[in-house]
């Protein structure tokens, strides 16, 4: 399963790192010496919590309405959600 999510970019005034988060996932947070590794950094965080919440039966929100110019993640799970 895919799900896309929005990305919010900000500078940590306190170190200089860039933190990468997903408003839609609870603000699922991770950060990088760069834009590229903050993000990556934050799929691998994003999807093992998508996992979580599947292994848990917990409900996944949906993907965010691509809308303008927003930075977007796309996240993809090998596991599969069981529909009762």
């Amino acid at each position: 399963m895919v799900y896309v999510y929005r990305v919010e970019i900000e500078t940590d005034k306190e170190t200089g790192d860039i933190v990468a988060s997903l408003p839609k996932l609870n603000y699922t947070a991770d950060f990088g010496a760069s834009i590229e590794e903050a993000i990556e950094r934050l799929r691998e965080l994003a999807t093992g919590f998508i996992e979580t919440l599947i292994e848990e039966g917990e409900s996944i929100p949906c993907s965010d309405e691509l809308i303008g110019n927003d930075l977007y993640l796309s996240l993809e799970t090998k596991k599969k959600v069981e529909v009762a």
